[in-house]
């Protein structure tokens, strides 16, 4: 738990921001890049007593961070923000012990846990979910083609990834809405600051999503299909650490996706000849998405703890100390990428991608290329069918109030009617 490291300096650096961290909230939660754009120069990793814990600006330093998982250790990456209370630990004593998974395990045990998804996610297996992913997509835009408006993110963006990685689990399409709740109270108990209440109320749904999972897993070795829950349960993983990683793929799997196409639309819709050029020109859409990836990554930051005494960006840190990465900071670097705070949607045309938001190294995110491939697929269909595809005006745009994902609440966009015959 967080509350357990004590992390906080003897003496505060001048100056220091830490106070003037606040990214749940307003101008921060809509504009975090203004406020690291001052830090990368002042005070490149400061303390916030919000996080408990260090947080790390710069591309260089984070880099640092993440080709030395021996140092800096990923075992408390999904310890909540804020300290639980006793009530929630009665509440997930009702679950499965809480065992390691991809994200928060390090060395060999890290290798173990990840090596059964390898498979899973391999490219031979993606290239087979295309046209799945595909007839999804244009299944979504059926329902809502004729209606020249929607909210894309709740009728499209999130829908499609959740729905394909529901059919990769093979999940009846009928718990979807569950899940979605589920997905979204155990995201806000480890990354948003809740209320007691609040905090009992997202463990249950924790609880509740981990034995729907055993669930299914009971199901598939009863009678295995060609789905990924069958083809991972015939490795050396122990009934918790299975439900464990299948909950949080179904997690991650999808929001990360989901924000990824939501924060595509908004940058390439409110710049029209960016999306016309796309329109005209669809092999422009992976380097559009990656820079997408580093102009307002769907993952904006992950932790790390220190595994010794040791200094970073001239601040001694003891052992213990909790060191949050912001990737969204370092993808704005500007000793990294000239013109960094501009979206170009030709940055990576050529050169390669670079950027941070799907990590780096031994925890490089397993499903950075399904997240990619959705994301295609998504534009690609959206571009082709909705004709004249538009921002709706004078809406205001808010973000989901959380650490680990950066996506909006609802974009609305129009389009003009495709005409009959």
């Amino acid at each position: 738990m967080i509350g357990q490291h004590s992390t906080e300096p003897e003496k505060k650096t001048c100056p220091h921001l830490g106070e003037a961290y606040q990214p749940f909230v307003n101008p921060q939660l809509e504009d975090p890049y203004s406020f690291y754009k001052r830090a990368r120069v002042e005070e490149p990793l400061f303390y916030s007593p919000l996080l408990n814990g260090y947080v790390a600006t710069r591309y260089d330093d984070i880099l640092t961070i993440l080709k030395d998982p021996a140092r800096f250790s990923s075992a408390d990456t999904l310890s909540p923000i804020v300290e639980f209370t006793p009530e929630v630990f009665q509440v997930l004593r009702q679950g499965f012990p809480l065992v390691r998974d991809l994200v928060n395990s390090d060395g060999e045990e890290h290798k173990r846990l990840r090596a059964p998804f390898m498979k899973v996610f391999a490219p031979e297996r993606l290239e087979a979910m295309e046209d799945s992913i595909r007839a999804i997509a244009n299944k979504l835009v059926d329902n809502f083609v004729n209606d020249g408006q929607a909210d894309i993110i709740s009728q499209f963006a999130y829908p499609l990834p959740l729905e394909a990685i529901l059919t990769m689990y093979g999940i009846p399409l009928d718990r979807m809405a569950e899940l979605k709740q589920w997905c979204y109270d155990m995201n806000a108990l480890i990354s948003s600051p809740l209320t007691p209440e609040e905090q009992v109320q997202c463990a249950r749904s924790m609880v509740a999503m981990q034995h729907f999972v055993a669930g299914l897993i009971e199901g598939r070795r009863n009678a295995p299909r060609n789905d990924l829950i069958s083809n991972v349960i015939t490795s050396d993983l122990n009934m918790p650490e299975l439900v464990r990683i299948l909950v949080g793929l179904i997690q991650a799997g999808h929001k990360t996706s989901s924000h990824l196409i939501g924060n595509a639309l908004k940058h390439l819709l409110e710049r029209p000849q960016l999306w016309q050029a796309i329109c005209d020109d669809p092999s422009l859409i992976p380097a559009a998405l990656e820079e997408v990836l580093r102009y307002d990554a769907p993952v904006p930051a992950m932790s790390r703890t220190t595994t010794q005494d040791l200094e970073l960006a001239g601040v001694q840190l003891p052992k213990g100390t909790r060191i949050f990465l912001m990737y969204a900071s370092a993808n704005r670097d500007e000793t990294k990428y000239s013109d960094s705070d501009r979206y170009d949607i030709e940055r990576f045309k050529q050169a390669q991608a670079n950027h941070l938001a799907f990590g780096h190294g031994v925890h490089h995110c397993i499903g950075s290329n399904l997240a990619r491939r959705e994301a295609r697929i998504a534009l690609e269909i959206l571009s082709s069918r909705l004709t004249n595809l538009r921002l709706r005006p004078n809406q205001e745009l808010t973000h989901v109030p959380t650490m680990i994902f950066r996506g909006f609440t609802d974009l609305f966009v129009e389009w003009d009617i495709p005409q009959k015959g």
